[in-house]
């Protein structure tokens, strides 16, 4: 009776270490598949984030290419990509199906994926330049107009919200710059918003608007004055760069001369004599 009551003892005592052995087993593995599966859910949002992120930023790099170039309606950014990728599909597709040799449909499948992708970003660049001149230009009737409103008493920061909604009937792009640096001024201090106008508009022009205005902050000289004779020496400047290019059109025009005349006249010299003498 005794054995029986030892064996039975030792009997319970193995399976109660069996049972806890599996029972701790069991909660290794859970918290081993729990551990996994949060990290797996904490790399997939990693990852969901990562590629917002990098859609968010090339969105707002595309706004602002596009808003440098003159293009303010920041929806035609959302379009701008899928218009692209699918001019390009329709165009391969076009290719694919027409009735030419495979190394043809590969040169023309070349040149289209290049001319799509490459000449829109390449003109958007071109109008930007040619904005920035543009605006450049206009920039003394602006110097003109605000010193007109300094002498009637306002501030220069008054003065640019005043501009930045009389310029829209003259001049939208100088208005639009005008209006952005009226708007972070408020926000960042003038002197702050003047210098990211000469870095968007990056001109002689606009550095010496700049730094005439940032000099009046600093030492508080009379303004109006000054931008009057800013506006006077930028035209000044500005007829002066015409007169230069009028000056040098002279010497362009020898380059066509030669190509154009100067050859031609001299094989109808010649050509008679070399043919007699053949």
């Amino acid at each position: 009776m005794l054995y029986v009551f030892i064996a039975s003892a030792l009997f319970a005592v193995i399976a109660a270490y069996m049972i806890t052995l599996e029972l701790k087993r069991r909660i290794r593995k859970a918290n081993t598949e729990h551990f996994l599966h949060q990290r797996q859910g904490n790399t997939l949002k990693k990852l969901n984030a990562a590629i917002i992120g990098l859609g968010e930023k090339h969105q707002k790099e595309l706004e602002q290419k596009l808003v440098d170039a003159g293009i303010y309606n920041r929806n035609f950014a959302r379009y701008y990509l899928p218009a692209k990728v699918l001019i390009l599909v329709v165009s391969l597709s076009v290719v694919a199906l027409a009735g030419m040799s495979m190394q043809n449909k590969v040169l023309l499948g070349a040149f289209l994926l290049v001319g799509i992708l490459v000449i829109p970003d390449m003109a958007l660049e071109l109008r930007k330049k040619a904005l920035i001149q543009k605006t450049s230009r206009q920039l003394p009737y602006m110097l003109d107009m605000m010193a007109v409103c300094v002498q009637t008493g306002m501030t220069v920061e008054a003065s640019l919200i005043y501009l930045s909604k009389e310029l829209d009937a003259f001049d939208k792009d100088l208005c639009f710059q005008i209006r952005k640096t009226a708007e972070a001024a408020k926000m960042q201090g003038l002197e702050k918003a003047l210098h990211d106008l000469s870095l968007r508009l990056p001109t002689p022009e606009v550095r010496s608007f700049v730094f005439t205005l940032i000099q009046n902050l600093q030492y508080g000289t009379s303004i109006s004055n000054v931008l009057s004779d800013l506006s006077e020496d930028i035209r000044k400047m500005q007829v002066m760069s015409v007169e230069e290019k009028i000056g040098k059109l002279s010497a362009k025009m020898s380059v066509p001369l030669i190509l154009f005349i100067m050859f031609p006249i001299v094989v109808l010299i010649i050509a008679p004599g070399v043919m007699q003498l053949s």
